[in-house]
């Protein structure tokens, strides 16, 4: 049975210093922490120069079993302060608790009670922070408003071609007032319906075509969200829902890549624009790409 007995006896404010740093990062490790990744380090190191770093939370605990203390959270940070060799900004602050446990194997117990992953910031959380920030989206559902920032996002960096935010910097985007229609739209269409099958590349073309007609966006993927409202199965609306549809269930080697599932949406706008039929949407052929937006 896993030990879970542990106490702790202490915990302080710290200004950051190169010398706690260099304790921290020279102290003996937890048997149970994690291997040291760079990547960790660089990122950590990018919010430290960046003035975007928060105070770091650091914690060790004294061993009664064989009167040892270790660190048990606080690694790849201490290591990556460490290494700046005194070099660090000012300003930054380390909170560190104080534990004690019986046993070595209660240090698992407590190495898990730091960043436990149902706790950590997810992406739809980071979203939902900086939608909240505009009063005109509040009545827009978080999820909505997340799969249209994303959608934008996607259609600026894989067809227009521009250096956009990534991961959960995209979400800056809600920044640009100039976007929030667009997110109201994806709002009322997304509660009308659920449509799973609205995947990146169909938010992506959602935005182009938004770009292009406004008023005609939000009727026709007001229509394929909705099967098709009805239209015969040639109608772009209906034979575009039909496709992605099949799409989104479709597993293995022949489920449709994104930049195919693009093209489909955009030749579905462009017959629906010029009030043509859609007989097939075909096959995609990557050297000629998708065709522009009407």
């Amino acid at each position: 049975m896993e030990e879970k007995s542990f106490k702790q006896t202490r915990a302080e404010a710290v200004p950051m210093t190169h010398d706690l740093a260099q304790r921290f990062a020279k102290m003996p490790p937890s048997p149970v922490e994690r291997d040291l990744v760079e990547k960790r380090c660089d990122y950590l190191k990018e919010a430290v120069l960046t003035g975007s770093a928060v105070s770091f939370h650091w914690a060790e605990a004294h061993c009664l079993e064989d009167d040892q203390t270790y660190r048990v959270n606080g690694h790849h940070s201490s290591v990556m302060l460490d290494r700046l060799n005194g070099s660090m900004p000012d300003g930054l602050w380390a909170h560190i608790d104080y534990y004690e446990v019986a046993t070595k194997a209660a240090l698992a117990f407590l190495f898990r009670q730091f960043d436990p992953m149902v706790s950590a910031r997810k992406p739809a959380d980071i979203s939902g922070a900086y939608q909240g920030l505009h009063d005109d989206l509040a009545t827009v559902p978080k999820a909505s408003a997340k799969k249209a920032i994303e959608g934008v996002a996607w259609f600026f960096g894989r067809i227009v071609g521009d250096d956009v935010p990534r991961g959960d910097d995209r979400y800056e985007l809600f920044g640009q007032t100039k976007l929030h229609p667009f997110v109201l739209m994806v709002g009322r269409i997304f509660s009308a319906t659920k449509t799973p099958e609205f995947t990146g590349p169909v938010l992506g073309a959602m935005y182009g075509t938004w770009e292009r007609e406004p008023t005609e966006a939000e009727r026709f993927w007001g229509d394929v969200a909705k099967q098709g409202a009805g239209q015969e199965d040639k109608h772009p609306t209906t034979a575009l829902d039909t496709w992605l549809t099949a799409a989104y269930e479709c597993r293995g080697r022949d489920k449709p890549k994104e930049r195919e599932i693009y093209r489909a949406c955009v030749l579905a706008w462009n017959a629906y624009r010029t009030g043509r039929s859609l007989e097939r949407i075909g096959k995609y052929d990557a050297k000629k790409g998708a065709p522009d937006l009407e």
